[in-house]
């Protein structure tokens, strides 16, 4: 059973709408029959209230993880390099961070391959597979 989300982003915060409702633990009640002509409403009403609004589908994109990931490294290679220096064993942090600071050269080389085009959604016309 598929469980879909429409996900509406406005500048201080966002509203999910789901596709089932809870009934207890791993059960949930299907109203993808219902849900469908809902978001359907609701994405041809943004669509006519806001004409220059770009819609977007929703979720993390590989590209932008692979981002968070390069920062994250990052702030753990400055962190480490901090604590190596203060513990009195610069040299190994110092071979440690440029170990983990070539593979994050690296991963700035291999950016461009994971940065795919946003698809974007036509609000009018969602395809079927998107909302059966």
């Amino acid at each position: 059973m598929p469980r879909r989300a429409v996900v509406l982003q406005f500048a201080k915060g966002r509203c999910v709408i789901a596709s089932h409702s809870w009934r207890g633990p791993g059960r949930f009640d299907d109203r993808m029959e219902t849900f469908s002509p809902l978001a359907r409403a609701i994405a041809g009403t943004a669509a006519d209230l806001a004409p220059r609004a770009r819609f977007a589908t929703a979720g993390l994109e590989l590209g932008e993880a692979f981002v968070w990931t390069m920062g994250l490294l990052g702030v753990g290679i400055v962190a480490l390099l901090l604590s190596s220096i203060s513990a009195g064993a610069a040299s190994l942090g110092i071979t440690l961070a440029a170990h983990l600071l070539f593979v994050l050269i690296l991963m700035f080389a291999a950016l461009p391959w994971f940065r795919g085009k946003t698809a974007t959604l036509d609000p009018r016309a969602i395809s079927a597979a998107l909302l059966p």
